[in-house]
């Protein structure tokens, strides 16, 4: 094509642009004399705004977004968007199920002082999973820090941890003082944990009446081993007057809330 024609071809098209878009620019643009319009960059969101965003996403199911509000906010310094974004990977929630990318969120949150993450960095630590080596003394230290700081669930993982054997020794007695700790704010499992000492005489004399109490506690906060304790009492007459009925009531519930240990039992009932 002659430059002549090129010019001629340019001019029938002018009218077109113009008519269909307006403006000098489009018929600049139309010529090929200008260059597009540059794009507008939203501008980015506070870290709180993000956090929020994020929070919204996660009510509504909408995971991905709420990954990556949390992961914005994250980046930018906000710790309570790293125990958001670590919680959503520890439990698999809308996402691949993660220890490692989730301790990576926690754990900075945890050694800023937060008592959540800490709290959560001692579950990883002390269940272990992929990419992440099960340390139960690491799992203490994490949950009593977090207990130090009112953490109820960390107050009743760390009891649970001294009762074990699993670090070289059992310490009964610093377990129910945790878990009377956790028992104050009325955390179910802490509750019949108390319960249960005080039945065994682990840590503290042996006492049916105040074991009883506390069961009844557990299963009045709905946790189906104080339901499924409570319903054995009941059916062998031990500590409690023998009462099949209420034990069986007792053992049905607890396998509503999924024992599956009350469902064995509740096969096999007394006479």
């Amino acid at each position: 094509m002659t430059p002549r024609t090129a010019l001629y071809a340019a001019l029938l098209v002018l009218p077109l642009a113009l008519a269909g878009c307006g403006g000098l620019r489009n018929e600049a643009t139309a010529l090929g004399l200008a260059d597009t319009a540059p794009t507008v960059q939203r501008p980015e969101l506070a870290p709180d705004v993000s956090f929020a965003r994020g929070q919204e996403a996660e009510a509504a199911d909408n995971f991905e977004a709420a990954e990556q509000f949390y992961i914005a906010a994250a980046n930018a310094g906000s710790i309570p968007a790293r125990v958001s974004l670590g919680a959503l990977y520890l439990a698999g929630r809308g996402v691949n199920r993660d220890y490692a990318e989730a301790l990576h969120w926690l754990e900075p949150a945890a050694r800023a002082g937060n008592a959540d993450a800490q709290a959560r960095v001692g579950l990883i630590y002390e269940t272990g999973g992929v990419g992440v080596t099960r340390a139960p003394d690491t799992a203490l230290q994490w949950y009593e820090r977090a207990a130090a700081q009112g953490n109820a669930s960390a107050q009743y993982r760390a009891g649970h941890i001294l009762l074990q054997a699993i670090l070289g020794h059992e310490d009964p007695a610093r377990a129910l003082k945790l878990f009377r700790a956790a028992a104050a704010q009325n955390h179910p499992q802490a509750l019949t944990s108390v319960g249960m000492l005080y039945l065994q005489g682990r840590g503290i004399p042996s006492d049916a009446r105040e074991a009883v109490i506390w069961l009844k506690r557990g299963a009045d906060a709905n946790d189906p081993d104080a339901m499924l304790q409570l319903g054995r009492l009941y059916w062998e007459g031990q500590q409690v007057p023998k009462n099949i009925p209420e034990g069986t009531r007792l053992l049905r519930r607890a396998a509503e809330l999924g024992s599956e240990q009350a469902r064995h039992e509740l096969a096999l009932p007394p006479s």
